[in-house]
């Protein structure tokens, strides 16, 4: 008989089978092989992301025959048809596809010094001085028929809120397309280009609004299409020559009448990252500023205190837990109260219908 208090198997049950611990972790190895063998080819992409150096050249040298063994047995295929299946050709160049249309680093024209031609920074070398800038204008008024076009763009941050967007945007008058890219920026168009993903972006939706954050890979030498070094990081070149390719990109976003709203990057906790990010952040309110239509949310001091990071928000008198153990990403929260803030800055530039968003 079963003492009290405890549980005693029914009549004629089975004694459930433990798993040793060694058969359970032979489980799991063999678990995280068949996920290295299966995205090998996606892993090796985002470590050719990476700036130059130890740590590129190390995951390079482990990931690279295992994306062959990949290939070679046939376990990529998987992976390949789950990516056409949300829309990105695998076998793309590198550069992107958005909608199904590809954009090569061959579609952008590479460096020529004669006058007109694109400088090594990405934009065209002006053969005239610039026009003054024309006054923002207002966001068209949308309808049931005609939702306004929303699109979200940028790195692994930019997906995050890409996600919390449809749930702040209300879809009857708002169609929001998300087109973040992990392991992206600006600093490598030889990795991924985002002035040609851009440009086929505005071609296949026409965007009314344009949300951008990127720049949290950004801390690295500024390649060209070729792969060679434009301005190193750290250098006095790096600054102009980024704010040149901020500005094309801007530049492209707006040129159908869209509008942008380009997203600081957040205080993180690693305060040896604020130099970089700080730097970048002054790069997108400078080019808003000169821009028609271009339009900048501050989160560095939005989701500061006194300074200094702080991993919680206080909303309506709630204080809330808004980012990731990480320090860097933010938790579903915190990328719901960010796209309120972008909304509320966009309706305040640009007249952002408010029947538009949820706050």
């Amino acid at each position: 008989m079963a003492e009290p208090g405890t549980d005693a198997p029914a009549a004629g049950a089975r004694p459930r089978r433990g798993m040793p611990a060694g058969d359970g972790l032979t489980v799991m190895l063999v678990c995280l092989l068949a996920w290295t063998l299966l995205y090998a080819p996606e892993l090796v992409r985002a470590a050719e992301s990476h700036p130059a150096g130890v740590r590129r050249d190390i995951s390079l040298a482990l990931l690279s025959p295992i994306a062959w063994v990949s290939d070679l047995v046939g376990l990529d295929a998987v992976t390949e048809a789950a990516a056409r299946s949300a829309g990105r050709d695998p076998d793309a160049q590198i550069g992107g596809v958005v909608g199904g249309v590809e954009v090569s680093v061959d579609d952008v024209p590479t460096f020529d010094p004669r006058p007109g031609q694109t400088d090594p920074g990405g934009s065209p070398k002006p053969t005239k001085p610039p026009a003054p800038p024309v006054r923002d204008t207002d966001l068209r008024s949308p309808t049931g028929d005609q939702p306004l076009r929303v699109v979200v763009v940028g790195d692994s941050l930019a997906v995050g809120i890409g996600y919390f967007a449809e749930r702040v945007f209300r879809p009857f008058f708002v169609d929001v397309v998300k087109q973040g890219r992990i392991s992206t920026g600006l600093a490598r168009p030889d990795y991924f280009s985002w002035p040609g993903q851009m440009r086929s972006i505005v071609d296949r939706y026409r965007p009314d609004l344009t949300i951008v954050m990127i720049g949290e890979n950004d801390d690295q030498h500024l390649q060209a299409y070729d792969g060679s070094i434009v301005a190193q990081v750290g250098s006095g070149d790096w600054t102009p020559a980024y704010e040149r390719r901020a500005r094309e990109f801007a530049e492209i976003a707006t040129s159908r009448k869209g509008h942008v709203m380009w997203v600081g990057l957040p205080i993180v906790r690693d305060t040896n990252r604020w130099p970089a990010a700080l730097r970048v952040n002054d790069v997108y309110e400078a080019v808003a500023a000169r821009l028609p239509n271009v339009g900048y949310v501050d989160t560095w001091s939005l989701l500061s205190k006194d300074g200094q990071y702080t991993a919680y928000y206080r909303d309506e008198g709630q204080v809330k837990l808004i980012r990731e153990g990480d320090g860097i990403h933010f938790t579903s929260e915190g990328y719901t109260i960010l796209m309120e803030q972008v909304a509320r800055a966009a309706e305040v530039e640009f007249a952002l219908d408010p029947r538009t968003y949820e706050a």
